[in-house]
């Protein structure tokens, strides 16, 4: 149904299409900006600024091939479907650019598209099915300027455009303004933790003295430990036997342990899990042939669950805050030296067992500031997940907006 008001037309009625051009790789470097796949996957709105690549061309190169303001601009190809004839539209209107092979550039031939409104046009779920149903390729999918041509979008008068394009562009700047907090706040935190971590901001109730001393981790206070892990934990060896229906986790580099189904989609462990090591809550594991990638975590997302046998685990003695201990064991510190160790490593498959592992020596500050250290970084965290969150909700409601605005199920009033 077409709402009252608008018209439907085909994009051939409304652009002229074009492929992009190819030149040697020796011209990249310098010269005019140059519009590639990868800047429209990160903009619905092009600028010269925010296009980093440029190349050498000659004037009639430029003359054919130059993107100017309002010309919209459609990736053409790639081995993802859902890529196909993702676009940005081009606003600036001081500078022209180019574009490359891989894109398509469509220039409008009349007035009743806006280039307000085409950066959300291209973009609704309406044109995204119908571009990615007429791409074709087997390995990789295609689509071509015939197949833009047959394509149909939807129109609301000018003025109309214009609106809601304004209405959008608002939660456009919400989630920009969103997107940077959470930038700054991660920043932040790893700022802070670089800080609590190896002494270097303390609380006062904690301070005796100014005095540092050397260890291999930097200057730590002097009334920090510095003890190797075998210390302060022990390895636990329990085998899953006759609870093999136990739930079979993976180690995230990221996220820590995770329910391997979830994670993964698949099924990706043996079917036999009678020989997998048992991880209970509040223990801690690596898989010993992939530590050196940051891959260790913090058992806390079910009693009791199964790893695979070359996972390493072990569990924390009384001296240790384990929110104080995961967060150290997660820094890009002790991620090299997890790689430094493994390469050292006389085992012939780059693994780190427990053996060398325990050997690794820990900064250790009395209970009582672990258990703070570790409450600040929470409180950090929870920050983060509530700005995160809030940009779930933002985008969510913007996609909501976009399919109640741009099909005309809601109207926006307009001056007459």
């Amino acid at each position: 149904m077409v709402p009252n008001g608008w018209s439907e037309l085909r994009l051939s009625q409304l652009m002229s299409f074009k492929n992009g051009f190819n030149t040697e790789k020796e011209r990249y470097g310098s010269g005019t900006k140059f519009v590639n796949v990868m800047d429209i996957f990160k903009n619905d709105r092009l600028f010269e600024t925010n296009i980093s690549a440029s190349v050498q061309v000659t004037d009639s190169q430029l003359a054919d091939n130059s993107v100017e303001y309002g010309d919209v601009l459609f990736n053409r190809t790639s081995e993802v479907p859902d890529e196909i004839a993702m676009s940005a539209t081009y606003l600036d209107t001081k500078n022209k650019v180019i574009f490359g092979g891989f894109v398509i550039r469509g220039k409008p031939k009349t007035s009743d598209l806006t280039p307000e409104y085409s950066v959300y046009c291209f973009r609704t779920s309406r044109f995204r099915r119908e571009a990615i149903r007429r791409s074709q390729g087997v390995i990789r999918s295609n689509i071509g300027q015939k197949d833009l041509d047959q394509i149909s979008v939807l129109l609301p008068p000018r003025r109309e455009q214009l609106a809601i394009a304004d209405i959008l562009s608002t939660w456009d700047q919400a989630i920009k303004t969103t997107g940077k907090l959470i930038e700054n706040s991660k920043a932040q935190k790893k700022a802070l933790m670089q800080q609590l971590l190896t002494g270097k901001k303390r609380y006062s109730q904690f301070i005796d003295s100014d005095e540092k001393r050397k260890t291999n981790y930097g200057d730590l206070p002097l009334d920090w430990l510095f003890l190797p892990i075998s210390d302060i934990a022990f390895e636990q060896n329990e085998r899953a036997g006759k609870n093999s229906e136990l739930p079979v986790l993976s180690c995230s580099k990221h996220d820590g342990f995770v329910e391997s189904l979830q994670y993964f989609k698949k099924k990706v462990y043996s079917d036999d899990t009678s020989n997998y090591k048992v991880v209970r809550r509040g223990c801690y594991g690596f898989p010993s042939n992939h530590i050196e990638e940051g891959s260790i975590g913090f058992q806390d997302i079910c009693n009791v669950g199964l790893v695979s046998p070359i996972y390493s685990v072990f569990k924390t003695s009384e001296r240790v805050h384990d929110g104080y201990l995961f967060r150290l064991m997660k820094t890009e510190h002790y991620r090299q030296i997890f790689q430094a160790r493994t390469n050292a490593s006389v085992d012939r498959r780059g693994s780190l067992r427990w053996k060398e592992f325990c050997k690794i020596h820990v900064p250790l500050p009395s209970l009582t500031e672990q258990q703070k250290i570790a409450g600040t970084i929470d409180a950090a965290d929870n920050e983060l997940a509530n700005l995160s969150n809030q940009l779930i909700r933002l985008q969510a409601q913007k996609r909501a907006l976009m399919q109640q605005l741009l099909t005309g199920k809601r109207r926006v009033k307009v001056a007459a």
